[in-house]
């Protein structure tokens, strides 16, 4: 079976990875992390911003950082914060865990749980270090009111002359993803393609993306992908 790495086109040479947008980022946060793990890579899970502390019994915590890293385990590195979240490591702990795993995968976006984003002129938040973005968009946007689904709607709003009760369509999910995020020419994850439907819609968003020059484009179901994955090693 194709793994996530191979389908998104990582390669040995992206080794500081942030994935922002919404609709699936810690999922596919976790999948890959467990991927790279399992390859034997010295791996890093963090954050530029903030995200809930992972509960995974093979995921490792610690605020500070282990040196030398161990090969295949996953270390989470944060600040724990009071509401269970972890925010950004410090600048010294972030510049040696750039330096030293083999992998460091970091959510740089924040999205209140919603499947879009427009993200404002501070996000994301990309460390200097970093050689690959990966921008995900959730499909169960679709048909709902903008306002409802999209974080930071009404930034959307003003900046892409949107309405707040209109319907998300491919055209929409290729805007936002076009204009917030087109800057760090990102992989494109079209995520929550459980279906047909939202596979067909998908691919609209896909030309448009690629109109807009976004080449490298990718339509899954996360969800499937980490079930199957899971059935693989039963």
């Amino acid at each position: 079976m194709e793994t996530l790495t191979r389908k998104l086109g990582i390669g040995a040479q992206h080794r500081v990875i942030s994935i922002v947008g919404s609709g699936g980022k810690t999922t596919l946060l976790y999948a890959l992390a467990r991927e790279c793990a399992a390859a034997g890579d010295k791996t890093v899970l963090t954050t530029t911003t903030h995200i809930l502390q992972p509960c995974e019994p093979d995921f490792l915590l610690s605020s500070g950082l282990q040196i030398p890293l161990p090969s295949g385990r996953i270390i989470v590195a944060g600040t724990p914060a009071p509401n269970g979240k972890l925010s950004a490591p410090s600048a010294a702990v972030m510049d040696s865990i750039c330096k030293n795993a083999d992998r460091v995968l970091i959510e740089a976006d924040g999205s209140r749980m919603l499947p879009v984003k427009f993200p404002s002129s501070t996000e994301p938040v990309i460390v200097p270090g970093c050689n690959l973005v990966i921008a995900v968009a959730g499909l169960s946007a679709l048909g709902k009111p903008l306002q409802a689904v999209c974080h930071r709607a009404l930034l959307a709003q003003e900046t892409l002359g949107l309405l707040p009760d209109e319907p998300v369509t491919p055209e929409i999910i290729a805007k936002l993803l076009l204009a917030g995020y087109r800057r760090w020419n990102p992989v494109v994850l079209l995520n929550q393609a459980d279906h047909e439907f939202e596979r067909s819609q998908a691919e609209q968003a896909a030309k448009r993306l690629r109109a807009g020059g976004i080449e490298r484009i990718l339509i899954l179901s996360l969800r499937q992908e980490v079930k199957n994955n899971h059935a693989g090693t039963d």
